[in-house]
């Protein structure tokens, strides 16, 4: 339950910086919840964007798809490590890079991705309902906190 829930929306309170950060612990807490709920045991949220990714955009290197899931490299190895157990991906040398390798789906990925795709699209459902004005306020929001988060924005973790 949310910690402005006891608000009524006639009340004018304001709430303070620490009562945000607590909807939003909760929202997230509640967010990751649904999805795994969603999308079972037998998958990962980075799992499902990882499959998605390269269904959209093809073969890609192991730090591109680091980069594209904003993940670090070593959650991109682990993923993969997984997935090539599987027989869903596979590894390959990149063609003028003898450094790189190259992550691509294999011919029996189908149904690993087209459950993806469908998990993708039902988490996507959530936002959808909102009116368009407000996911656009809401992805503004998000990215306003994260460059306050970042490296360069002087707020030190505790």
């Amino acid at each position: 339950m949310s910690t402005l829930s006891h608000l009524e929306p006639t009340q004018a309170a304001v709430p303070d910086g620490a009562e945000v950060a607590d909807a939003m612990a909760d929202f997230f807490s509640t967010f990751r919840r649904w999805i795994r709920t969603l999308i079972g045991d037998a998958s990962s949220y980075a799992r499902m964007r990882l499959l998605c990714e390269l269904h959209r955009d093809g073969p890609q290197r192991m730090a591109d798809l680091a980069s594209a899931l904003d993940v670090t490299p070593r959650n991109v190895t682990t993923l993969v490590d997984g997935l090539e157990r599987e027989g869903i991906v596979q590894r390959r040398p990149h063609p003028t890079d003898r450094r790189a390798t190259v992550i691509e789906l294999t011919d029996s990925a189908h149904g690993a991705v087209n459950r993806s795709m469908e998990h993708e699209a039902a988490i996507g459902e959530l936002f959808e309902k909102l009116a368009p004005a407000d996911r656009a306020t809401l992805i503004r929001l998000i990215g306003n906190l994260e460059s306050r988060m970042g490296p360069d924005a002087g707020l030190a973790a505790p």
